[in-house]
């Protein structure tokens, strides 16, 4: 079957790992695990308490220890990395799904809070429903009272017109909204507190971000998801490299992307990439910018070019005007 970002993938012994981008092979689906089963966790599923880990690097470091077969190693990104062999799935949860059946009939105000949104950027965007899907801990029923709403929208114009649709719709309507500069600080520090970046610097920047918000008080995610290239990488050194963006026009998808102008003669770097919701509406055409990542040697379609692959906790991209 085919895999997509934001499904979810619940194995045999019980963990739930969430798929990352649409390029999976035969036997293995690239995922990040997201929920264990713990007895001092505050999510309950069929009798069992979850734990939510938000950091890779320590789900990296669990699954090491009890379950290295979900650690193997994908061709096409050149490294060993998170991910569900075939035969240990247990059951697939689906956003699309999800979705339609909240919608067919909301019972909770959440739900209901979902179906007025979906709807209202539906119609907004003349996008059929169809094309939206639930994701995040709603989907696999791990969801509390803290949870937001994580939608996915399938396909790349349908993404583009659903991004221009919201934007006009926070502008006129006020149960949608961006955050404001107190709304903004968990997010703010979850994305950006490990990379010695000066917050109060990046805090506008969130703000103003369309695909994030606030809506009847609860928090919204939304990943524009359109089909990934069949490019191999070879993955390099991390590197930091400052950069003129000449093409931010992807920046709004996941896997979200800049086309770039390096500015180092020994990096000729002409592409940023990340699968990370962070870097998306992040910087635009024209800025001069610094990014740290991880440098690949990338070979697409009979190409050969450089790229940054932006991820880790410590990776930024940012204009320079914010770092002097």
């Amino acid at each position: 079957m085919e895999y997509s970002e934001g499904d979810y993938i619940k194995t045999v012994d019980g963990l739930f790992f969430a798929v990352k981008g649409g390029r999976h092979s035969a036997d293995l689906v690239v995922a990040v695990l997201r929920y264990i089963p713990d007895e001092t966790g505050d999510r309950v599923l069929d009798g069992v308490n979850y734990r939510r880990i938000y950091d890779l690097n320590e789900s990296t470091e669990y699954i090491l220890s009890r379950y290295p077969e979900y650690i193997n190693e994908i061709p096409w990104l050149g490294l060993d990395t998170q991910s569900v062999p075939v035969s240990k799935i247990s059951k697939v949860y689906n956003p699309k799904d999800k979705l339609e059946e909240i919608v067919t009939k909301p019972t909770t105000v959440l739900e209901k809070t979902i179906k007025r949104f979906v709807d209202e950027l539906s119609s907004s965007s003349d996008i059929d429903v169809s094309c939206f899907g639930l994701s995040g801990s709603l989907l696999i029923g791990l969801e509390n009272e803290a949870s937001d709403i994580d939608l996915n929208v399938y396909g790349e114009d349908e993404g583009r017109r659903v991004s221009v649709a919201l934007k006009e719709l926070r502008e006129k309507e006020d149960w949608i909204t961006g955050y404001d500069a107190g709304s903004v600080e968990t997010v703010l520090v979850s994305r950006w507190g490990k990379t010695g970046l000066d917050l109060e610097k990046l805090r506008p920047i969130e703000c103003r971000k369309v695909l994030h918000g606030v809506v009847f008080g609860v928090d919204y995610f939304i990943r524009l998801l359109r089909e990934e290239d069949n490019s191999t990488s070879t993955p390099r050194d991390t590197i930091t490299l400052r950069a003129k963006v000449t093409d931010s026009s992807a920046s709004i998808y996941t896997p979200c992307t800049y086309q770039v102008q390096s500015m180092s003669d020994e990096y000729p770097v002409t592409e940023l990439k990340s699968y990370r919701g962070k870097f998306t509406e992040q910087v635009d055409t024209g800025d001069i910018v610094e990014a740290r990542g991880t440098l690949e040697k990338v070979a697409c379609n009979g190409d050969v070019f450089y790229r940054i692959i932006l991820g880790g906790a410590e990776d930024y991209l940012v204009s320079v005007d914010l770092i002097g």
